[in-house]
């Protein structure tokens, strides 16, 4: 019965030392996976991190993007507003006036014709009125209104429309500004006599019947052509303004009704 109980009592030793030992075991081992699981899952917290900074970044970049576009339309816009107000300075003589084009026929057959500018009568604006920008004449005001006037643009296409034109420099080479060739943009002088025109030259406006002042700037011959009867020339004008984009004016307060 002794020897029972020792051997008993032996046996409890060893299921106690097991139950250490498993205990040991199980409270330190690594569970299979358990390594690679957590890699995963913090893999996937990383990216979506990375996404989200990257959101961010981009956000700042087409903001600074954006920021820059900006800043290069505003100077952009400074530049010509400085260009006007020198070109303003450069015609003094003619009791000019500032204007902005404020409507423009979007109809591409009516776009080289007209542009409607916000001065009118209550400005001291007359029919017949030279209209340039910063670079040259590209017509005259033909109606006004209290508040706002019609220009009509050198390009046009309506034949009555005519403004007396020579080439700078020379003496008697006069002729018609009229006409417009779409194709190229070239203005036409037509029924010059003098037939010795070099391309270069510059064609400015006569001044003759004092409707236009003097010397405004129209543009530069690129080619001559004999008329169809070869008693004339017809000069093809490059214009020194842009009647595309036309956006500030100056109006020459000095023509008078025809």
């Amino acid at each position: 019965m002794r020897f029972f109980s020792l051997r008993f009592l032996l046996l409890l030793v060893c299921v106690a030392v097991l139950a250490v030992m498993l205990l040991y075991y199980f409270t330190n081992i690594t569970i299979p996976g358990q390594r690679s699981v957590s890699g995963i899952v913090q893999n996937v917290k990383d990216m979506a991190s990375i996404e989200k900074e990257n959101n961010v970044l981009k956000a700042k970049l087409e903001e600074q993007e954006t920021l820059s576009v900006q800043q290069l339309e505003l100077k952009r816009e400074n530049k010509n507003l400085q260009a006007v107000v020198d070109k303003t300075k450069e015609v003094e003589q003619y009791n000019p006036l500032q204007a902005s084009v404020m409507h423009r026929d979007a109809d591409p057959a009516n776009w080289y014709e007209t542009v409607i500018v916000d001065k009118g009568s209550n400005d001291d604006v007359q029919e017949n009125m030279a209209v340039v920008t910063k670079d040259g004449l590209i017509g005259k005001i033909t109606q006004v209104k209290p508040t706002f006037s019609e220009v009509k643009l050198l390009s046009s296409k309506d034949k009555r429309y005519r403004i007396s034109a020579t080439i700078q420099g020379k003496k008697n080479v006069n002729g018609i500004l009229n006409g417009f060739d779409p194709s190229n943009k070239y203005l036409m002088v037509r029924d010059i006599l003098n037939k010795n025109l070099k391309k270069g030259e510059k064609v400015v406006t006569s001044g003759l019947g004092e409707i236009l002042p003097p010397n405004l700037d129209i543009g530069t011959i690129v080619k001559v052509k004999p008329d169809p009867y070869g008693l004339t020339s017809i000069a093809y004008i490059k214009p020194t303004a842009d009647f595309y984009d036309i956006n500030q004016v100056i109006i020459l307060r000095t023509g008078k009704k025809a």
